[in-house]
């Protein structure tokens, strides 16, 4: 594959400001790692099998490795002039280095020529705000030379607008979010299992919706997050709910692959996307079968005290490419094993990291009965307001 000119240049000082402004108002530099961003940049690592995957935010200077998956961390912040992707940030399009030591574009950086010892690099560049200002890249690195087929970089590229997207939502805080009250399920108390939930909106209409209907022995379980906020979020989630409700009799791949056809060019001309869980339970044998499209917000709590976190692998409802199947999960809740779906809301009520799911099942674990902890949920938001739509859903089998 060929790889596009990149000049060695100092990036123009009107760039630079447009730059430190977007950032400043998406917030996203300061802080630690947020799971939003941890899970493009995990999803990345493990589907092209590289060393390591970033999401990186040039400041004027400086770039900041917002979220980076690698064996060897890097810090915080590296002098722009310094990377990869401080020399490719004025490039249109993506950027493909197949071997480091012999680009003399690329051949004398630090990161070449000592730790991590690059010597693959592609990265794509991230665009927000009404001008397309490009705010810093996605990225991968490899420690031996590799190249990118055609549908490997238009992978890249979709993280990259995934990425895009995430990052375009810290430019919505002033629009109203909330849940549409009445849609709200009730909570489920079937012979040896209890189902329920919360959903606390941040405004008036909430991109998030969670929903169970029970026939017979099974029940189909969903938690779903349109990305962005207010209005047009909650409209798309009302969308993909109806969609999905009726599809209620269908097993979750036939059911998640009509919505993806028939939500999909609303998302598309909304340039939004929705990270989605959708499960069917048989209450007989406590099997869940499943499909993640790109949520991986999913705590399975054992019996014994130990707990396992569902991750996904697939890309969410908008970005996946048509034609291709998607992956499909199971699993066995146990007598005394319960499964709590979040939206990534919840991880905002701690560190905005996977580490909050734990805290939550230990708030779960140490509550006398389902309604406590929804209760201890509402109650932590009110102390740690999370600043998004949050959804809590239950899924619990009596020991």
């Amino acid at each position: 594959m060929s790889t596009e000119h990149v000049e060695q240049q100092t990036v123009p000082a009107p760039d630079a400001a447009r730059r430190d402004a977007l950032l400043a108002a998406l917030d996203v530099v300061q802080g630690g790692p947020e799971e939003r961003f941890e899970r493009i940049t995990r999803i990345a690592r493990e589907a092209f099998g590289v060393s390591g995957s970033f999401l990186n935010l040039a400041g004027s200077d400086l770039l900041f490795h917002k979220s980076q998956q690698s064996d060897s961390a890097i810090p915080g912040s590296t002098p722009l002039q310094d990377t990869f992707c401080g020399r490719t940030l004025q490039q249109d399009g993506p950027v493909v280095v197949p071997d480091a030591r012999d680009d003399q574009r690329f051949s004398d950086l630090p990161g070449v020529n000592g730790d991590p010892n690059v010597r693959f690099y592609a990265g794509v560049p991230l665009r927000v705000g009404a001008d397309a200002t490009k705010v810093g890249t996605l990225c991968l690195i490899d420690s031996a030379p590799r190249t990118l087929s055609a549908d490997d970089l238009a992978l890249l590229e979709e993280l990259g607008v995934w990425a895009e997207r995430e990052l375009a939502t810290g430019l919505d805080d002033d629009r109203l979010r909330t849940v549409l009250s009445g849609l709200q399920p009730r909570t489920v108390d079937l012979p040896g299992w209890t189902i329920g939930g919360t959903s606390i909106p941040h405004g008036i209409v909430s991109g998030d919706f969670h929903e169970w209907r029970v026939a017979g022995d099974t029940v189909d379980v969903t938690v779903a997050d349109v990305m962005g906020k207010g209005m047009a979020a909650g409209l798309l989630a009302a969308g993909m709910r109806g969609a999905l409700l009726a599809r209620s009799n269908e097993v979750p791949t036939t059911a998640v692959a009509a919505l993806e056809e028939q939500v999909v060019p609303d998302l598309s001309a909304a340039e939004a996307f929705a990270t989605l869980f959708h499960g069917r339970l048989d209450t007989t044998t406590g099997r869940l079968d499943f499909v993640d499209a790109g949520h991986g917000l999913v705590l399975h709590l054992h019996a014994d005290g130990t707990e396992t976190v569902l991750r996904s692998v697939d890309l969410p409802i908008g970005l996946h490419p048509v034609g291709i199947d998607r992956a499909v999960g199971e699993l066995v809740l146990e007598p005394g094993d319960s499964l709590l779906l979040v939206s990534d809301g919840a991880l905002e009520l701690w560190d905005s990291t996977l580490a909050s799911l734990s805290r939550l099942g230990a708030l779960y674990r140490k509550s006398p009965d389902l309604g406590t902890f929804l209760a201890g949920v509402r109650g932590r938001a009110i102390e740690h307001d999370p600043g998004d739509d949050l959804t809590v859903v239950v899924v619990s089998r009596d020991a």
